[in-house]
């Protein structure tokens, strides 16, 4: 007896009957799960392409609708930048501290910013001018007043532009109007 195969491990023997049915109709559900599968990414890859941003034609305007684009624009900028305007945090700081006796007459906010940039030039930020008119009993509180808001971090300039003597009030108040740029 050659002792080149061992005994004591046993051959399985070669499927028969049930076994062999059994075997042949799981490969059977197995291939066709396979091809539902190929069929189902198919599909899915189709719908992705149809749902898939598709970058919009390019319409060459002619001069005259191109401007009145531009025009367009520039009103809606002009909208968009006035609804963002920080008024409370403006209002806030405009307001005279109680040792400074000043009455605010009233406000321009929609001033241009300064030097007519726009808020894309300035990083984004939004900027722009305020005109302020105001009264003050004395000179000495109007120029307090003014060096007030020039310590005011929201204002990057803030100027005197007229002055006058209210010589028709009894008490003969200084009315005056500020120039303040200021970034938020």
């Amino acid at each position: 007896m050659a002792l080149t195969q061992l005994n004591f491990v046993r051959q399985a023997p070669a499927p028969r009957g049930w076994r062999l049915a059994l075997l042949a109709g799981g490969l059977l559900a197995l291939g066709v799960a396979g091809v539902d599968r190929v069929v189902q990414a198919r599909q899915a890859g189709a719908l992705e392409a149809q749902l898939a941003p598709r970058e919009a034609p390019r319409v060459r305007l002619s001069e005259a609708d191109q401007r009145a684009q531009e025009r367009q624009l520039a009103i809606i900028g002009d909208a968009v930048r006035q609804l963002n305007l920080p008024v409370t945090r403006l209002v806030n700081t405009v307001q005279a501290p109680l040792d400074i006796h000043v009455a605010l007459l009233g406000m321009d906010l929609n001033s241009k910013p300064e030097n007519g940039a726009d808020n894309g030039a300035r990083g984004g930020s939004a900027a722009g001018g305020l005109k302020i008119a105001a009264e003050a009993e004395t000179a000495a509180d109007m120029m307090n007043y003014v060096a007030y808001l020039n310590e005011q971090a929201l204002f990057t300039s803030v100027y005197l532009v007229k002055h006058e003597l209210n010589g028709a009030a009894a008490n003969r108040p200084y009315r005056f109007q500020l120039e303040a740029q200021w970034q938020d």
